[in-house]
């Protein structure tokens, strides 16, 4: 994976917050989303939804963000937007070159 422009998603009153971000990862990696490693493994899915996820007093209050890794790709969700940001290298060259520096 190469560093790309960030894939930008509002989120939807319609759709879970998972969801959304689910498939702005897809489309960030270029991977379908059942390829992608689960949600679970990196946060709470129910927490998200429950920080983000419309209810009686609508959206969050403004300035509520969150920020996590998965699947290469550094998640920000701020207000109702979920940005997805590739990082430039893939583990396995991350990996090479922290050996390169360590050498």
């Amino acid at each position: 994976m190469s560093a790309t422009e960030p894939v930008t998603q509002q989120l939807s009153p319609a759709d879970e917050v998972c969801t959304t971000v689910a498939l702005a990862v897809s489309a960030a990696t270029d991977t379908p989303v059942d390829e992608l490693p689960p949600l679970y493994s990196v946060i709470d899915p129910d927490a998200l939804n429950a920080i983000f996820q419309p209810s009686g007093t609508g959206r969050p209050q403004d300035g509520t963000h969150i920020s996590f890794t998965i699947a290469g790709c550094t998640v920000t969700i701020r207000d109702d937007t979920v940005t997805v940001t590739s990082d430039s290298e893939t583990p396995s060259e991350r990996s090479a070159s922290e050996c390169a520096r360590a050498n």
